[in-house]
């Protein structure tokens, strides 16, 4: 648990080192800090899993250690320190400046590669959304994935990725700068998938034609293999959104439902399967 209190009371270790913290944000899994002078940040795990070095390692294999200040245990927490960003959350309108700047990431992130895709947990999930959503009619979006898995289309090289790409985690400097943060469930999977989440989870942010026309530019190619992968991820993608409402906030899932079944049957109907 993140202690409470008067900033100067928190962290004594922590701000001995780095002056009061002031807090900035907040997520499911963390807290985040700023240090006076504005030079760096102090991000503040909630569960003490060793989540900060992890992080650490994520960014630098993604060539991120740059930004990598230190990994401190003090005061009862385990803290990473970065060089602060001066930017903010990508918005709509941030998109279109951001994309070309993203698929550079993107491109250099996935070109480290290392072993195949886990396809015994891609089938385990599906038996868990299966089981959850089983009163709802998404028999069309299980097939999305469940076809292509069974051709084995989806036994694939296994890439570096993000996989938490929503718009939060992107941040855009006045000057068009992008850095993507929140390291922590970075690891081996399709580098598709890495592609559906960020559509799903930011460029959804335009509309229906738009977003999909966005993620279709980070693509190798527009091989029918391609995009039936893509197809698959991104119907597995809306399924595990719909799963995780109905598990973690289940007063949003109606509402949720409505919002993203539309976003994933236009794909479904634009993609071949």
């Amino acid at each position: 648990m993140i202690p409470g209190g008067p900033p100067s009371h928190r962290f004594p270790v922590l701000e001995a080192r780095f002056g009061a913290l002031t807090p900035m944000d907040t997520g499911m899994q963390s807290r985040v800090y700023a240090a006076p002078g504005g030079d760096v940040v102090v991000k503040v795990y909630r569960n003490q899993q060793g989540e900060h070095r992890l992080e650490a390692q994520n960014m630098r294999r993604a060539d991120l250690g740059g930004w990598v200040v230190d990994t401190v245990e003090a005061d009862g927490v385990e803290a990473l320190v970065l060089r602060r960003f001066p930017g903010r959350p990508l918005h709509a309108a941030d998109i279109p400046a951001a994309l070309p700047r993203l698929r550079g990431i993107l491109g250099a992130l996935h070109r480290e590669r290392e072993g195949c895709v886990d396809l015994k947990r891609v089938r385990e999930r599906l038996k868990r959304f299966r089981s959850a959503l089983a009163a709802y009619p998404l028999e069309d979006l299980f097939d999305a994935v469940e076809v292509p898995l069974e051709r084995g289309l989806l036994d694939q090289p296994a890439a570096f990725c993000h996989l938490d790409l929503w718009h939060d985690n992107i941040l855009i400097e006045p000057g068009g700068e992008v850095l993507v943060i929140d390291w922590t469930k970075a690891g081996w999977d399709d580098p598709l998938r890495d592609i559906a989440l960020l559509k799903t989870g930011t460029l959804d942010l335009l509309g229906l034609d738009a977003s999909l026309d966005a993620a279709l530019t980070f693509l190798p190619d527009h091989a029918p293999t391609t995009l039936t992968r893509l197809r698959a991820y991104l119907a597995h993608t809306y399924l595990h959104d719909l799963y995780w409402f109905l598990m973690n906030e289940p007063y949003e899932f109606d509402r949720q439902r409505r919002l993203k079944l539309p976003r994933a049957r236009h794909v479904l109907a634009r993609l071949p399967g």
